[in-house]
């Protein structure tokens, strides 16, 4: 590879032009989307197959963190109660409350976090176990004012 070329792609890596797509998304709406991957299709009504793929647009053209609050309580809705321990049942009314007040990344951070805690390891993927980790720290990082701002 000529040293042109090299450059042209170091200078892609440094911009993102080449990252994930999840990485060029706000982190929030990235580790919505990087949640709802981990959930099995079991875990999920039917009609999510037919709702996901407007879903996965709308995540990845959320403008503010509103707008990724309420994907957020769209995914939440269409999760089985199979999906989630059965705690959930008494604090959902008061979750679904604060998704709709969520007006900040750190507050969307902390109800994602939330959901993903209540969900049975029945209903996600293996791999979510190594995965998770990572995914907690930036959530953390987020809610704490530590991480990136984003949707």
């Amino acid at each position: 590879m000529s040293s042109f070329r090299r450059s042209l792609l170091a200078v892609a890596l440094l911009l993102g032009l080449t990252a994930p797509a999840h990485a060029q998304r706000g982190p929030v709406a990235a580790a919505l989307l990087q949640f709802e991957e981990a959930l099995t299709w079991e875990a999920m009504t039917p009609d999510w197959r037919r709702l996901r793929p407007g879903w996965v647009q709308q995540v990845s053209n959320a403008a503010s963190p509103a707008q990724t609050a309420a994907l957020m309580v769209q995914l939440e809705t269409n999760m089985g109660w199979e999906a989630v321990q059965g705690s959930w049942r008494g604090r959902r009314d008061s979750w679904l409350a604060e998704a709709q007040r969520a007006r900040s990344p750190a507050d969307v951070a902390v109800l994602l976090k939330e959901l993903e805690e209540v969900t049975l390891w029945s209903a996600v993927s293996g791999s979510w176990r190594g995965t998770r980790p990572g995914w907690v720290a930036r959530l953390d990082a987020i809610a704490s004012g530590r991480g990136a701002t984003g949707k």
